[in-house]
């Protein structure tokens, strides 16, 4: 009774602000016909490949400082049996020493220069990165080619390292979410490569050896699988020149092999299987306050444009929420404003993670009181069920417009933006400029909306990961029974 009353306000307030949504809507197509900042940017974006396989991605930009780093497709979903925690090791010795210089010189390098570099590992890629000032380009991509050619890696940096990466597997568990959302695609891909988390168990940390960490790493970086992108005021000639000279190249030979090159990195993932799976896995503990909760639905892969943006739409229709958010009564999501009405939840945010090159998961995750978990998940269950089935334009057009600001912002930001070109150019081999994915977002309407869920989430068993207080939390086959409605 509570939850209907709280919907009827809801229903009101959103017709109340019919117009303003409408007067926003115009607002936005009329600055997608005039963005000609952001087309002088996509515009700029070159690519091409040298001799030796080295794929280089460089976008030409008015900037103090450039961001310059490499990814490899392969991650922790790539490792052997043998080889588990690879990929968080390496993320950790990766800058540690070379053969020319040891972790000092190497630390004393970046400050001379004035840099800051990064590492990341993930269950589908490594990325490492870093950012300097643009005068100093041809430093960084010589501290890079020595880190990829001359990396070393010795028993005593290891057995350090496993000391470390323990103790800050014990400080992770206080991170609920974290947690809960690397769970969530093991047990999603339970029995498959995407299955394998970054994390290794402890066992497998104490027991690491230091040849397998070698013999995966010389496998990774071959140069033949590394992407260089740059971002900054670096045109691909000069770009091309530098790389060269410190990777032992000849200039001049490069090509625009691109298709080749992408077909590489998809050989590394498409003999892979990527088997979703429709299972659970519950951590109760009594001693816990709350209860932390995540439900996710297997997802398109890239290749779909259509069903990848309209559930990037239906994300934001979701929405998110936390106590710590302003809007008190007048959040537009609806589970938003249910939840500050009725203290339904302490927190919720939808998500969309994407994976490998051909699947990724769709849901949401939230935090309640004990007693609260039934309501929740039912809650966000209904709002699932009203994607498939009644979602209205004007929800449709307010998520869209958050969609393109969240597309328009990543050019206001060069490590952002770097990302954003790192991201695109794993999954489709090239840059999909901001414009393009503006016009894919007008695309989508009330009826898109509402085929695309139908054909990923209504009717679907989902993923579900439950920890700490969930006495109340329903039964799966409660949760399946859920996913349709036998009315409709």
């Amino acid at each position: 009774m509570l939850i209907e009353f709280v919907f009827k306000a809801y229903v009101s307030i959103s017709n109340s602000c019919c117009k303003t949504f409408q007067s926003c809507e115009s607002g936005f197509r009329k600055m997608t016909t005039d963005l000609d900042i952001c087309s002088n940017v996509e515009n700029s974006i070159e690519s091409c490949t040298l001799v030796n396989g080295m794929h280089l991605v460089c976008e030409y930009r008015n900037s103090y400082t450039t961001t310059l780093g490499c990814f490899v497709p392969t991650g922790a979903m790539h490792e052997m049996p043998e080889e588990r925690g690879s990929t968080l090791f390496l993320e950790h010795l990766l800058f540690r020493r070379t053969r020319n210089r040891n972790q000092d010189q190497l630390e004393k390098a970046l400050e001379e220069i004035g840099g800051r570099v990064s590492a990341i590992a993930m269950r589908h890629m490594f990325l490492f990165y870093g950012t300097v000032p643009s005068s100093e380009v041809n430093k960084l991509v010589q501290f890079f080619a020595d880190v990829i050619l001359n990396g070393t890696i010795c028993n005593q940096d290891v057995e350090r390292e496993k000391i470390i990466i323990l103790e800050e597997l014990f400080k992770m568990e206080s991170d609920k979410e974290q947690v809960t959302m690397d769970y969530l695609p093991s047990i999603a891909y339970h029995g498959t490569a995407l299955g394998n988390s970054i994390y290794p168990k402890t066992d497998e940390i104490k027991q690491f050896r230091t040849e397998n960490l070698i013999e995966f790493r010389d496998r990774l970086f071959d140069t033949s699988f590394l992407t260089l992108v740059c971002s900054g005021p670096v045109c691909l000639n000069k770009l091309e020149e530098i790389v060269s000279k410190h990777f032992a190249c000849k200039t001049g030979d490069s090509n625009d092999s691109l298709p080749e090159h992408y077909d590489k990195i998809q050989s590394c993932t498409e003999l892979l299987e990527y088997r979703f799976s429709g299972a659970e896995l519950r951590l109760r503990n009594d001693d816990e306050e709350l209860g932390y909760v995540a439900v996710g639905l297997e997802g398109p892969s890239y290749e779909d444009t259509e069903a990848h943006f309209a559930l990037t739409v239906a994300k934001e229709i979701v929405g998110s929420w936390s106590k710590k958010c302003s809007g008190a009564n007048h959040n537009a999501p609806y589970i938003a404003h249910c939840a500050f009405n009725t203290d339904l939840c302490y927190m919720y945010k939808s998500f969309f993670h994407e994976w490998a090159q051909s699947t990724s998961i769709w849901g949401c995750y939230f935090v309640c009181k004990k007693l609260s978990l039934e309501d929740m998940i039912h809650v966000v269950q209904q709002e699932w069920m009203r994607l498939c089935t009644t979602i209205t334009r004007k929800e449709v057009s307010r998520a869209i417009n958050q969609c393109k600001t969240k597309e328009l912002m990543l050019l206001s930001d060069p490590q952002s933006r770097f990302l954003d070109i790192v991201k695109n150019v794993f999954r489709y081999g090239y840059y999909v400029p901001i414009q393009q994915r503006i016009i894919e977002y007008e695309k989508i309407t009330a009826d898109t909306i509402r085929n695309v869920s139908q054909s990923y989430i209504y009717d679907q068993s989902p993923a579900l990961i439950a920890l700490g207080r969930i006495e109340n939390l329903p039964d799966y086959c409660n949760v399946r029974s859920a996913m349709y409605l036998l009315r409709y």
